[in-house]
């Protein structure tokens, strides 16, 4: 079965990531089956603009929680 393509959406640190981030997220996670490191990887590429300086300043050791 081929999966139609769907990617997190550009977030640029205005309003809320958490809660309408986590259920776009969460489906989006459960259609591709992406494990945490997928997660985290796919979730630092849709941070823009202010938004990324928060990869910036986490850890080596951050996780998709500690960014979120």
């Amino acid at each position: 079965m081929t999966k139609t393509l769907i990617k997190l959406q550009p977030y640029n640190g205005t309003g809320s990531l958490d809660v309408p981030g986590k259920i776009s997220t969460h489906h989006i996670l459960h259609y591709y089956q992406w494990g945490d490191e997928d997660c985290y990887y796919h979730l630092c590429a849709s941070l823009e603009g202010a938004a990324g300086q928060v990869l910036w300043d986490a850890s080596s050791q951050a996780t998709t929680k500690d960014i979120i």
